[in-house]
This record gives C-alpha cells, structure tokens and sequence, in this order.
C-alpha cells in the first residue's frame, strides 16, 4: 500500500526557500550550534522585514497613484495582507532568540495551566497484555530513520508516526487536547506561545528521561546541514517563532500567530540526545539502519531488523505512560511482526492458515468471495465492517504538470474527462466505493461543498483534447497532433493484482476518448522514488491524512516544485510540480490563519483552483474498513471504546486490539479436533455517518 502517514508538526506547510543556514559541523555539537542558528534566523527575519517593507512602500505608492476603483480595492487588499505579514515577522524578532534556554524564574506567572483528565479513556478495561500481533508489509523499507532522505515511506507510520508520543495528542473520538510527555499545558497571554509541562514519569524506551533540552535538539538534528531535510529546515524556520525550555521541566513553542487547537500546532516530539552523539554530516549513512530511542511503548531490536524479511517491535514492559489515563488500555500486545510478503494473494494464504492475524478484506474480492471460506464458517475467523469519521484518503491519479504534454491545461482537463472512476467503482468495488469529490473529503466545513469530480465524458475529454493539438484519430483510435505525435501518457503504480485491474479498466476506458495510458507497474518502493523525484508522468498515489485540519501548503506551493533557479525541486510533497501565483498567496493565507472561519474561507478557494487545474483526478473513497482476524485478536466493547476510536484510518493503527492467549489456545485446539464456534460477522456502525448529516472531525 502506498500510503504516507505524516507527523503532527510536519502535516501542514512548506515554506519560502531562502538561503539555507549553512553551518556544518564534525559531529553533534549543539552548544556551538544553536548560537549559530539563532544568528541565521535573526539575519533571516531582517531580510524578510526589509523585503516586505519595501514590498508595502511600493503597493502604498500605486494606491496613491492608481484612478481605478477596482484596481484600486485590489491594491488595498494587497497592502492589507502586507501589512500582516510585517507584522509576523516583526512580532518574531520582538521574542529574541529562537533557540532559548532559560531559568524558571523567567517563566510567566498565573498561567491556567490544563491537564485533558477530562475526556474519555481510549480503549476497554477488559484488555490483555501480552501475545504478539502477526501483520505484513508488501515491500521493506528503504531505511529507518525518522527524518532524512527516503525517510517519508510508507513503514514510518509503524515504526514511529503512530506510536511516539508528542508533548500532547488529539483523542482519537472527541478531537479534543490530551496529555502526551507533557502533563499539562497553558497558552500565553499572546495566544501564540503554549506552555508545556512535562511529566517527570517520562523515559525513552531505553529507560533515559525525556529532557527538556531534548526538544530543542529535535530542531537541531533537523535544521542542521548535515542533513538535507527541505522540509523541516523550512518548517521549524518559518512556522515556530521560538522554541524555549524554562528550567529543566518546561518546554515553549511560539508559533508566528494564534491558531486553533493551538498546543497541537506547537507539540513535537523530544530527540533523544543521548542517542544523537555522533551525529554529523555522515547522519545519513551512520543511522541509517539505527532505530533512536523515542517515547513510544514499542521498540525495534537490533536482531529483530531482518532486511527484506521482516521487522519486528517489541513492547517495554515498564513503558513510563503504560498507567497514564489515555494510554493503560493500548499497545497491549508483546510484540508485533510485520513480515514482507510481496504478494497480496501470498499473504491471503497465509492470513487462511493462521499465520498472520488480521487482513483488511474491504476489497469485494476479499469480502464477497475469497472471505467465504472454512475458517469464517467454523467461527475461527471474524469478520468486521468498520464505520470511521477519518478524512478520505486521496487515492488518485497524480499529474505532474512539468512534463509535456501536462504542461497543457488542456490535455490535464481532457485526462479528467477520459478517466472513468465510476466504472472502476462498478466493476472492481462492486458499487461499495464511491467517487471522490476534489482534494480533500471528511474535514467538515473545511470540505467546498461545490466541489464535484470531473465526470467521465468521451466528448468533452475530446474536446479538451482537440484544444490542446490533438485533433487527428490514428489507426488504433489514439488521437495525434500536427506533428503525428501520439497522445500516450504513462501511468505509474505499485504493481499488485487489484491494481492491475484497476488500471487496465482505466486504460481501456481512456481510449474511448483517444488517450493511451501506457501502464508502468513497479515495485512499491520504486513507484515511491520515482514520485518523489518528479520524474513520473501521471502516478496512482496517496497521501496520509490526519485530522483536524486539511492541507495544502506542502503539496501545491510552487516553493515546493521548483527551487529559485526554476529547476524541479525532488523529494518534496509537490508532486504536481503545481505553480500558481494565486495559490501560492492563499496557501500562505491557509498557514497563516488564525480562525476557523479564515481555514474555511481560504481551504475552499483552494480546493476550486485545483480543480480547475486538472493536475489531481480525483479517485475512490470508501466510509468504512472491512478487515478479518482470527478470533483471538479481540477489540474493545465498552462504554469508552466501540472496537475501535472513529479518528484512525484503519482501526489497527488505534492499537486499542489485544491478543487473547487462552482463547488463541482453545481455537487451535479446536481446529485440530473439529469443534466448531458461531461465525461472527459484524457491522460496526457507531461512527456512521447518517443520510444527511455532515461529519465535523474539529470538535
């Protein structure tokens, strides 16, 4: 599967690429370094001051200039949007030093300092500890680092997004702030710094305390050059204004303005320094295969790194928050094992046999068919559907827009037009999916409800095509230009069965209306390389979403195509290689906002010029997950928790499940003499959402 799972502080933004900090050092050495930093970051904000300014005098002399009315009322809000801009970075350079380490003394009086203890627990009283949970992963990931190059793949979800703990979380069924390694929180008088308290129960799972210092290393491992990380150099520059430890037990980020949910904006999670020893420029090699220490209940072994084989976690026992409200009834089992298998139809028999535990059956083939099997009728396997509230993973086509002929608006709307969906969620699907609507699906509010896919028209994506050049039908019903140059395009994706499928349907489709996808199915990790370095045409992709917010920034800002040269920028999240000017204004907007009302405003205008760009053809979404396990992995069934939080992607990564030995025991038992169970097929509708009402996953 091919599905990117990102971190709280990394969701929402790339940022303007001004000239790196670039200072290079033999190995870690933070004390010499973050004066440095803070000296860059302060010649940084001068630049900008000085930019902007400028900027501002120039609008203000064409409004005293201008006669016209209308260009006048576009200049004033021009200056208008300037003018909040100065005051940014104005107010940033107020603060002082980015990097601060100050005394306790200095930490600010009367704080309302909160702690979440309010909310409901997450998962069921009557879970088990221990067992191991058998799962697999289609291809091995081409590193384990959490940051670094190749480091957004697929597994970081597993190995890190999923389980470390921040300084404070979301609860996955009420949105609403719970305590992380911090024990309590309070936001400034500002409304832009959140003050953080963290809990002196809280270790690494190697047994060494959480540090406060150890937060400020979490930007000094990143933002260093001894790493190439575009993003997080961007991010932590322009979206945190400081990051301050007051004493040994208070850690404050200040973000450049309020916002929403403003504690989960400003939560990272702390580095372990310890483990960053020997960090240098040879970050890349050196940790390459080394799992850091983190927060989580679950760690990696040494041993337990097979390459190509499989990876293994294990759970520490004197985990710090296995006691903690939020956190008692998750993370049960021992171990948990993800084996590769790279065949889908491997991994089946070996999910039939008891091999592994749990295997996601939403496909109709699985659930219609290859499900009705022995196992599900003797009640040795479950089935489950699945209703959640998460926002719709985006699997579509993705068009990279720097290569010819996507270049061409016109043959962008006309592959809209010529890719049916709609048949490959009759046919494959069996009408159990439906079409996605535009870029984002399940945010509420923050979803443009005039939004609709383009549908598939023969006639209209010929008519697209025929604006574009290509006008003359050849033998073989593919449409050619002047210069007799066939209308191919390749179609990139992860070469499994159902995919296969899928994009067969596609390609026949699309030659109703003269286009030929020319199919490119690869190896998972390939199709990954091949996108993050913008050399695919068109790839079948998605991209992890989490709640609360939707976001644009990193994936449709031009910062994030194409560097100050207008060459492509690789292994950014822009993947369209999308350049609009509009969109670069409001994607800063977006970032900036500091309401509700300005996110909505602002996301669905954004959400209109990608759909009028035609570089994103919507595809599939489904509200549910249909999965079967074996009847000794048991979900929660209590006043808390129904089987699993409604503000996950699939309800394995709640990690709410446990494994029951003893009834493990007596199913394998049974199997060898016979004896048989009721068969156990389930709809788990609680998170439904109902004919007519709008889920809002920001309460």
């Amino acid at each position: 599967m091919r599905l990117l799972v990102l971190l709280p502080f990394t969701l929402f933004f790339f940022c303007s690429c001004a000239q790196e900090e670039s200072v290079v050092s033999g190995s870690a050495d933070f004390d010499a370094w973050y004066p440095r930093y803070n000296e860059y970051i302060s010649d940084w904000l001068n630049e900008q001051v000085t930019s902007v300014s400028s900027a501002l005098e120039e609008l203000e002399s064409s409004l005293k200039e201008s006669t016209d009315e209308e260009a006048k009322k576009k200049i004033e809000d021009q200056i208008i949007e300037k003018k909040k801009e100065l005051n940014r970075f104005t107010s940033r350079q107020n603060l002082g030093d980015y990097i601060a380490l100050l005394s306790s003394s200095e930490l600010p009086e009367n704080l309302n300092w909160e702690n979440g203890q309010e909310q409901p627990e997450i998962g069921d009283p009557s879970s088990k500890k221990g067992g191991a949970f058998r799962y697999f992963i289609t291809s091995f990931p081409p590193t384990i680092r959490p940051f670094g190059p190749n480091s957004n793949n697929s597994f970081r979800g597993e190995l890190y997004d999923n389980i470390e703990i921040g300084l404070i979380d979301l609860h996955p069924e009420t949105g609403a702030v719970i305590p992380g390694v911090a024990k309590e929180w309070a936001i400034g008088d500002d409304k832009k710094t959140v003050y953080f308290k963290i809990d002196p129960d809280a270790k690494y799972n190697d047994g060494e305390a959480v540090k406060a210092v150890d937060f400020l290393w979490f930007v000094y491992i990143r933002a260093s050059d001894n790493v190439v990380t575009p993003w997080f150099k961007q991010y932590l520059r322009e979206q945190f204004s400081r990051v301050a430890v007051f004493g040994e037990d208070v850690v404050a980020i200040s973000l450049p303005e309020p916002k929403p949910k403003i504690p989960y904006f400003a939560s990272i999670p702390p580095s372990a320094s310890h483990f960053y020893k020997d960090y240098g420029p040879d970050y890349k090699d050196r940790y390459q295969w080394l799992v850091p220490p983190t927060t989580a209940a679950y760690t990696v072994k040494d041993e337990d790194i097979v390459k190509g084989v499989s990876i293994t976690l294990s759970r520490d026992k004197n985990w710090w928050a296995k006691d903690k409200k939020f956190y008692q009834y998750r993370f049960n089992t021992d171990k948990i094992r993800y084996t590769v298998v790279r065949d889908l139809s491997k991994a089946w028999e070996l999910f039939r046999a008891g091999e592994l535990d749990y295997f996601p059956i939403s496909l109709p083939e699985y659930w219609y068919e290859k499900s009705e099997m022995e196992p599900v009728f003797d009640g040795y396997v479950e089935r489950y559907t699945w209703y959640n509230q998460y926002p719709r993973i985006p699997w579509s086509l993705y068009i990279n827009s720097a290569i010819s002929p996507l270049d061409n608006l016109d043959v962008r709307l006309g592959i809209n037009h010529a890719t049916n969906w709609q048949k490959v969620i009759d046919v494959i699907f069996r009408g159990d999916a439906a079409r996605l609507p535009g870029w984002t699906k399940g945010y509420g509010r923050f979803d443009n409800p005039d939004i609709s896919a383009k549908p598939f028209s023969v006639s209209k994506a010929k008519e697209y095509f025929k604006k574009a050049g290509y006008s003359e039908e050849g033998d073989d019903g593919i449409l050619r230009n002047s210069d007799g140059k066939r209308l191919e395009i390749v179609l990139t994706y992860s070469r499994i069965p159902v995919r296969e499928k899928m994009m067969g349907i596609l390609k026949e489709e699309a030659k109703k209306a003269g286009l030929d996808f020319i199919l490119d199915g690869l190896d998972h990790t390939v199709v990954y390389k091949k996108e993050m370095a913008k050399e695919h045409q068109v790839v079948f992709s998605a991209w992890g979403f989490r709640p609360p917010y939707p976001r644009f920034y990193e994936y449709f800002h031009s910062n994030n195509a194409y560097d100050s040269k207008g060459n492509l920028k690789p292994n950014t999240n822009n993947v369209f290689s999308f350049k609009d000017d509009r969109m670069d204004q409001l994607a800063v907007a977006y970032r900036n906002a500091t309401s509700e009302d300005e996110l909505e405003s602002t996301a669905h205008e954004m959400q209109q010029i990608i759909h009028d760009s035609g570089v994103y053809v919507p595809g599939y979404m489904t509200e549910f997950s249909r999965v079967g396990c074996w009847r000794w992995l048991r979900w929660p069934n209590c006043e808390f928790t129904e089987f699993s939080p409604p503000k996950v992607y699939v309800p394995m990564e709640s990690y709410v499940y446990w494994v029951d030995e003893e009834m493990k025991e007596e199913t394998l038992d049974a199997k060898k003499t016979g004896k048989k169970f009721p068969e156990v097929q389930e709809v788990k509708d609680r998170y439904q959402t109902k004919l007519g009402e709008v889920s809002d996953s920001n309460e």
